[in-house]
């Protein structure tokens, strides 16, 4: 007989231990024993769209099947963002790194850049405008929108959860997630706005989303699948959820995968763990050494 959904009973220290294990061993993200209300009441609508019971009856579910290990993270997990957070970092972007690249790049005009952990996608899109904006200036008479200034520039946005990739890709945002006082001119170049019943949303423009691929990936694997080098990652408020086991592997295949004059930014309430493969060059950004 199918179990039917009904009131659930609280998680018992076992059952969530089992739980915190799965994660763990999935996705890398240590949950504490103070997170046991919020996974009981971020599981309580899955429990009910599925027609479970009980928890325990959830665990047996989620321990084999593999898709609904991931409809597990995007329930647990927590995106909130904003264009252009932790502004010094996109305005180092714009005004030293990205220079840099265009004269150390020269010959090859190849620029490859990492979001790890994109949420929902104003962290690429901060990057790909700041970018324009630095073509902008090193190229006066060019417009980045028209084939960005003769330049191969990509950028990989990578997140576990499928729920924030889908709205990513969409480039769709409430106006709110804009800092104030950018200028008409500057919003212009970059996002249509809404009409009608949307108009305090806005769409970035499709020259941005052109250089961008968004793309499912889980920091814990064993290895990335790229063979190309990137000359920037970001990975900002993504390792705070990590012990320092997991931190340490995934700062060591971050170093792998970067150039040899390549840079990490962090979040700003993150440390650079393992100090003898990146050197700090500003607030939470540090050259690969």
């Amino acid at each position: 007989m199918e179990e039917q959904a009904q009131d659930n009973s609280p998680i018992t220290d076992e059952l969530f231990e089992l739980f915190t294990k799965l994660i763990y061993n999935f996705a890398g993200i240590r949950l504490s024993g103070q997170k046991k209300t919020l996974l009981v009441t971020r599981l309580q609508k899955r429990l009910r769209v599925l027609g479970l019971a009980s928890y325990h009856a959830y665990y047996k579910l989620v321990k084999e099947d593999d898709d609904e290990r991931v409809m597990m993270l995007n329930c647990i997990s927590t995106n909130t963002t904003n264009f252009f957070r932790e502004n010094h970092h996109f305005e180092m972007l714009r005004d030293t790194l990205v220079p840099r690249l265009l004269s150390n790049r020269r010959e090859q005009r190849e620029i490859r850049i990492w979001s790890a952990g994109c949420s929902t996608g104003e962290e690429p899109y901060s990057i790909a405008i700041s970018i324009s904006e630095a073509l902008r200036r090193a190229y006066p008479n060019a417009d980045p929108a028209d084939t960005w200034c003769g330049w191969d520039i990509r950028i990989l946005a990578s997140d576990i959860s499928t729920n924030v990739l889908a709205n990513a890709q969409s480039g769709l945002y409430s106006a709110g997630h804009l800092p104030a006082g950018l200028s008409p001119e500057f919003l212009g170049r970059y996002f249509l706005r809404g009409n009608s019943s949307c108009e305090e949303m806005v769409k970035v423009k499709e020259f941005l989303k052109e250089i961008i691929r968004f793309r499912r990936l889980n920091l814990k694997d064993a290895s990335y699948p790229f063979t190309r080098k990137f000359d920037l990652i970001f990975c900002r408020n993504v390792m705070i959820y990590f012990d320092d086991t997991m931190k340490s592997q995934v700062l060591a295949k971050f170093h792998h995968h970067l150039a040899p004059d390549g840079h990490i930014f962090l979040g700003h309430s993150e440390t650079m763990f393992n100090s003898r493969l990146f050197s700090p060059v500003g607030i939470t950004v540090y050259r690969r050494v």
